[in-house]
């Protein structure tokens, strides 16, 4: 049963303001523990320890809010009291009628907004500890040996505590979006934002219904399906944006549309990519001169094995060197300024996270690989172009090593998948193209 409430008593209202920066600084210095620790630097150094920060202060806030956080006295009950009501000496306090001044809440008196639910002084409710003001703020301190039940009602509109300056709360948020841009790339982080938003709201909603508005379990429900939330957004992100990017609205001409009937929806069909066939054992590096026999075999001037200072023609076959090796030349490495290029694009498009050793690649069975476990893919098979065109301009020609080099061809995917998907394709490179072969692609005639 909560003490009964006196002129004089104190308020006070939750420890807001310090708690958030508690919260700020412990997730900072753990932050930095961590970058110390696993040495990260850079610009994701600093993304981490801003994200952690925020993170931290805004928990910090959330459960400053809580019962058990004890509150910080901001102001007493000051204003009028119980004429001919007193308890130990004191005026009696009274819901609606008596008023508290509030150091966090300059301005006019408050009223005392909550009272007993039955007993009541000169006509309204008498307060109690624990009662609330209408700026947010509770009575914290009262009678040592009278107290007062009766249940609870409230009287006059409870306003927010309001503790935190708006700025504050919007440059957290800054902070905390621009690290998970810089971490994690546009797409993750907005997609997280607007699941960590939607699961709070959700969860604040489902906690009031079981534990009650305003309670605890209520504000720990929000927490929770903030998490719950950012990290299911998250992770949907990517394939919600590359669905987005496949959306087609296209007007029909010559129709009248003001129902929306002249508009189509549909979705642009996307060929699956089709990934590099693996490179064979013994691959080696490039090479100036190549020939061909009558029947299509191909000879390269290698060193010689028994004497590497010498330049000889040798045939090659499967023991020595891929026919993709061979007509196309290497596969740029993912660690190569194109494999760069390539995991930038990625990043943006929100199907590669993470940093150094910790980055991760989205496949496309929607399962998340170290970056360890990937290959180069191509999005238009070697093959294909070789077979289709690559053959005319011959070999290692400039236009094939382009193709070869060019970062929009190139996607990171799963090992696995990468080496099952070539195992399958089951297709062979055709022979360079013969002098009448390549006349007639690019329409020469043959002036002999």
């Amino acid at each position: 049963m909560p003490a009964a409430a006196r002129l004089t008593d104190p308020i006070g209202h939750s420890p807001t303001m310090s708690w958030l920066l508690k919260g700020l600084l412990i997730g900072a210095a753990i932050a930095v523990t961590g970058v110390l620790i696993a040495g990260t630097g850079g610009l994701a150094a600093v993304a981490i320890v801003g994200g952690a920060a925020a993170m931290g202060a805004g928990l910090g806030e959330a459960m400053s809010t809580m019962s058990f956080a004890p509150k910080e006295v901001s102001g007493a009950i000051s204003l009028i009291g119980s004429t001919d009501v007193f308890i130990n000496g004191l005026a009696a306090a009274r819901a609606h009628v008596d008023m508290v001044l509030c150091s966090k809440h300059p301005g006019p008196p408050i009223p005392i907004a909550t009272g007993s639910g039955q007993v009541y002084i000169n006509g309204q409710p008498a307060a109690r500890v624990d009662d609330k003001t209408g700026c947010g703020g509770d009575i914290t301190k009262g009678s040592g040996n009278v107290y007062i039940g009766g249940g609870t009602q409230q009287t006059d509109t409870i306003n927010p505590e309001n503790l935190v300056p708006e700025w504050v709360h919007v440059s957290l948020l800054a902070v905390g979006v621009g690290s998970a841009v810089v971490l994690a790339g546009p797409v993750i982080a907005i997609g997280g934002l607007v699941g960590a938003f939607a699961g709070g709201y959700g969860g604040s909603w489902l906690g009031g219904k079981v534990f009650g508005e305003g309670s605890d379990g209520q504000k720990w429900s929000a927490i929770a399906g903030s998490f719950l939330g950012g990290f299911l957004g998250a992770k949907a992100a990517p394939a919600a944006w590359r669905f987005a990017q496949r959306v087609q609205v296209k007007v029909e001409p010559g129709t009248l549309g003001m129902n929306g009937g002249n508009v189509r929806i549909s979705l642009r069909p996307v060929p699956p990519p089709t990934p590099t066939p693996p490179v064979g054992a013994g691959a080696v590096g490039d090479f100036t001169e190549v020939r061909f026999g009558p029947n299509g075999e191909v000879y390269a001037k290698l060193p010689a094995p028994s004497n590497p200072g010498v330049m000889r023609w040798q045939r090659m076959n499967g023991d020595g060197m891929s026919n993709r090796d061979m007509y196309m030349g290497s596969t740029p490495s993912k660690d190569s300024s194109i494999g760069l290029q390539v995991q930038n694009r990625m990043r943006r498009e929100g199907a590669l996270t993470g940093s150094g050793d910790q980055r991760m690649v989205l496949g496309e069975d929607g399962q998340w690989y170290p970056i360890q476990e990937t290959d180069m893919g191509h999005v238009q098979a070697a093959v294909d172009y070789w077979n289709a065109e690559g053959r005319y301009y011959g070999p290692r020609s400039p236009e094939v090593r382009q193709f070869m080099n060019d970062p929009d061809n190139y996607w990171l995917e799963p090992s696995s998948i990468n080496r099952s998907k070539g195992a399958l394709m089951r297709r062979t490179y055709e022979t360079p193209a013969t002098e009448a072969e390549v006349n007639g692609f690019f329409g020469i005639d043959d002036l002999d």
